[in-house]
């Protein structure tokens, strides 16, 4: 092509690709740190791949890709329609290398969604950065969502009795994708193609509206262990952590319930939640600050016992 050729293309073509390639460039949303950035097993990925600086997407098994931080034994992929997904070469995985987020079900009322906190992240921003602190990553899951928070999803229900959140409960571990459909990252569900993967642990906190509704509080532990048995149920290899309330005489019924479930095998961790006093509470019934900050702390203590019996991986 000669120099005459070059001056020949029209300046508004020119421009064109110009615009357009930063346009594409302004769509385009990097993948935040242990985000997902590509791979479902036979299924071209069709979300974002580049993770953001300090961070490359790296293959951590059949079904899941993720972004780690960057590490001497990774390499950085490239964008593409069908994105090459790096593995790391310079390491090999040791027992304590968590392949992918443990998926975490958030259960309860507005103490699980929030209410009287001022970010809205419940305990469950604290519960997060503590296990981030034991090198364990997580991945909440639920069909709401609030607080400031990154991974805000939950499953709390604002006034909800047990048997109320026993049927919420049904939407968040046994939801199916329709046939054909391909969620973004497999931790978004407890199901993906059609394959049950099961949620990994659940924290469960209910009973205080059927206490502050009086309803029928005598048998208001056995509707709750019925709860857990359900979950246990459409989630066989989950672990249940059950919070105390704030009425001594439910949680001394509840407590000896769960010890017996978990005296007859399953998996199930009671967390009592008496660090808590009034002055840890907003309003005399939602904990402020201060109180959601022990309740995550009380929370990663269950978490830690489930973990030493060989429950958590």
């Amino acid at each position: 092509m000669t120099p005459a050729m070059f001056t020949s293309i029209t300046p508004s073509i020119t421009l064109s690709f110009i615009v357009t390639g930063l346009l594409a460039q302004q769509g385009r949303a990097d993948v935040p740190l242990y985000g997902q950035c590509g791979y479902l097993e036979g299924v071209p990925w069709g979300g974002e791949t580049q993770c953001v600086a300090g961070a490359v997407c790296t293959r951590l098994g059949a079904y899941y890709a993720q972004c780690l931080p960057a590490t001497s034994g990774t390499t950085t992929n490239t964008p593409s329609p069908t994105p090459p997904i790096t593995t790391t070469t310079a390491t090999s995985p040791t027992a304590s290398t968590q392949a992918a987020p443990i998926i975490v079900l958030p259960l309860g009322d507005s103490i699980t969604w929030g209410i009287g906190s001022s970010d809205g992240n419940s305990y469950r921003k604290e519960l997060k950065e503590e296990l981030l602190k034991d090198s364990v990553t997580i991945d909440y899951i639920g069909t709401l969502k609030n607080g400031n928070m990154e991974d805000n999803d939950n499953q709390g229900h604002s006034g909800a009795t047990i048997i109320q959140i026993s049927g919420y409960a049904e939407t968040a571990l046994k939801q199916q994708p329709e046939v054909g459909q391909v969620f973004n990252s497999y931790t978004d569900r407890c199901w993906v193609n059609n394959i049950a993967l099961h949620c990994k642990v659940v924290t469960l906190m209910a009973g205080t509206n059927d206490i502050g509704q009086n309803q029928d509080l005598a048998n208001a532990p056995t509707r709750l262990t019925t709860l857990v048995d359900k979950i246990l149920t459409a989630s066989p290899n989950a672990t249940v952590l059950v919070a105390s309330a704030n009425v001594d005489s439910y949680n001394a019924r509840l407590e000896a319930a769960i010890k017996a479930k978990i005296s007859a095998g399953q998996h199930v961790v009671w967390v009592s939640m008496s660090a808590l006093t009034n002055s840890d509470l907003s309003d005399g019934i939602h904990p402020g600050a201060g109180g959601y900050i022990k309740m995550g702390a009380a929370w990663h203590a269950g978490w830690v016992s489930a973990k030493a019996k060989g429950w958590i991986r």
